[in-house]
């Protein structure tokens, strides 16, 4: 029998390192060639201070909404996050009581008219016959003070009658403005009482926003003023105007509470959100510049740039920086560094930023981000 010679793979892999080892791997920075690369140059900007303080989006116009009529919730008619319009009826209290007392008041008010009436007709008669001297002037006075005690009882059976047709309307709970519902407290069947709120509107055409702030902060606003607003969950860019900085003495007792009014506020911007507002910290203008979002290299929880520097050989090098960030603008696309650049040095920027290596030589030509 023929014995098959074994296969060998040494021979097969040594072909195969030969033909990888023909293309050339750099094996340092110094081996990779000069790469094209776009900069632009950073400026310093004198920017005031800032600081962001934590705050609470509220709506402009809340109302909790109670009767006046205690009874038993007879029906809802909305449910929280309808949307209403003023008088809209949103809910119905049982007033059999104050419509029975109703019916008993213009009877009452019947009553008086038609007795006011009589006593009139009678003190027009017997001054007809004081003029003729048939009757004496006594009797004529009498009549009419007669007539003007029926015109009294008239009068208050019309007023009790007016004060129980109010409390009724009360009984049928109406929107007090255009807005929302923002809870509903008692559902049908519920024995309610005067006083407690039994539905929450909100009138979110306009919102507010309400932050503790320092003193020295509260001195460099005034009313009128438009700050800068964060929210999360928000794309669009909000911005909020001064009301007012008021005296905050209903949880600690000390410090003060900025009230801001956002006119136009985005659909998706809801009270209770948290929203950061950018105050003057009240400390020295202080020199930053930015950079695009496209200058950026962004590795885990570190960001850097390429800062373009001439070496001692006066060849160009893109050489890896970290930087510290702070607030973007969503406006123009860029974000502030406050930390690790300053204004007259070359930043590269575009495509070619993925590509670099730290300390790489390159060929740059001038160029404006977008």
């Amino acid at each position: 029998m023929k014995l098959r010679r074994p296969f060998c793979l040494v021979p097969f892999l040594l072909v195969i390192g030969l033909i990888a080892g023909c293309e050339q791997v750099p094996d340092t920075v110094e081996d990779l060639p000069a790469m094209p690369v776009t900069v632009f140059e950073t400026e310093d900007i004198e920017r005031e201070a800032m600081v962001k303080v934590a705050g609470v989006v509220q709506p402009d116009q809340r109302a909790g909404l109670g009767t006046r009529q205690a009874g038993t919730v007879e029906a809802v008619f909305v449910e929280a996050g309808d949307r209403v319009e003023a008088e809209q009826p949103i809910l119905q209290v049982d007033a059999r009581d104050l419509e029975a007392a109703r019916s008993a008041a213009r009877l009452q008010v019947q009553a008086a008219r038609a007795a006011w009436e009589q006593a009139d007709q009678n003190r027009r008669r017997f001054e007809r016959l004081y003029e003729q001297q048939l009757v004496a002037r006594i009797r004529k006075e009498e009549a009419q003070i007669e007539a003007d005690s029926a015109r009294g009882l008239l009068a208050q059976a019309e007023a009790e009658l007016a004060a129980i047709e109010v409390n009724l309307d009360y009984a049928t709970l109406r929107a007090p403005f255009d807005g929302i519902v923002s809870e509903v407290i008692a559902e049908t069947g519920t024995f309610v009482a005067p006083g407690p709120p039994l539905v929450v509107f909100e009138d979110r055409r306009r919102l507010n926003v309400e932050a503790s702030i320092d003193q020295a902060s509260s001195g460099r606003l005034r009313t009128g003023q438009e700050l800068p607003i964060w929210i999360s969950g928000v794309d669009a860019t909000v911005t909020g105007r001064v009301q007012a900085v008021l005296p905050g003495l209903e949880d600690i007792g000390v410090g003060l509470r900025l009230r801001l009014v956002i006119d136009d506020p985005p659909e998706t911007l809801e009270p209770g959100m948290v929203a950061e507002v950018q105050v003057p910290s009240g400390m020295p203008a202080r020199s930053l510049t930015s950079v695009p979002e496209s200058a950026l290299l962004r590795r885990g929880q570190l960001v850097g740039v390429f800062v373009v520097e001439t070496d001692d050989a006066g060849e160009l090098r893109a050489r890896l920086r970290w930087i510290n960030l702070g607030d973007a603008d969503p406006a123009t696309g860029r974000t502030e560094v406050v930390r690790g650049l300053s204004g007259g040095e070359r930043i590269v920027f575009g495509d070619a930023v993925a590509r670099l290596s730290d300390n790489q030589r390159v060929t740059v030509e001038s160029g404006a981000p977008d």
